[in-house]
């Protein structure tokens, strides 16, 4: 009788396996059509609390909030746009894009394979091609939310001292090798 059971439980196991098999491979050929991207929202003006749904709100319909003073819509824009990237950098020298707050070693290497190696190139993004490099590298907003394109237009206008009296040092070290953080990176 025991062994009844043993072959009865892996005859299920083998049911559940080929199962995983097969909705696997129905979804790679079904479902990946359906992946392209998502529907743009819209984000309106309050008009009334709207009732109770039971499911949850899609995350893209939730406004961040903007500090900067570069003009950057908030709501994904109804398109994303691809922004130009160059082949390699001018004059063989890129600029340190790591002292921009938010870009570090691994997010400086992948700016560079999508062909950015300038301040000047993020500062000219316009929102939907935020949207797209946003998108593309999945940084949930970060790019507003670090002021990106405001402080590679403070570099790339060589504009040090503004850019060190509101970001820091961008990761420079003064005489004493002390890194310096300015008014937006400091902590309360």
């Amino acid at each position: 009788m025991v062994h009844y059971l043993i072959e009865l439980a892996l005859w299920v196991l083998a049911a559940y396996f080929i199962g995983c098999l097969l909705g696997y491979f129905l979804r790679q050929i079904i479902g990946g059509a359906e992946e392209v991207a998502p529907a743009p929202v819209k984000v309106a003006a309050p008009v009334a609390p709207a009732p109770t749904v039971t499911k949850p709100a899609p995350i893209a319909a939730k406004a961040t909030p903007v500090v900067s003073p570069a003009p950057i819509a908030t709501a994904a824009p109804a398109k994303m746009e691809r922004p130009k990237g160059i082949e390699k950098a001018r004059g063989g020298k890129a600029d340190d894009l790591q002292r921009i707050s938010g870009i570090g070693p691994k997010n400086e290497a992948i700016l560079h394979n999508l062909g950015f190696f300038h301040f000047d190139q993020i500062a000219n993004w316009t929102s939907e091609q935020v949207a797209w490099v946003d998108d593309h590298l999945r940084f949930g907003g970060r790019i507003v939310r670090e002021e990106w394109i405001h402080q590679a237009g403070l570099l790339a206008a060589g504009k040090e001292e503004e850019f060190t009296r509101q970001y820091g040092t961008g990761g420079l070290k003064n005489a004493k090798g002390e890194t310096l953080s300015g008014t937006r990176t400091r902590k309360p």
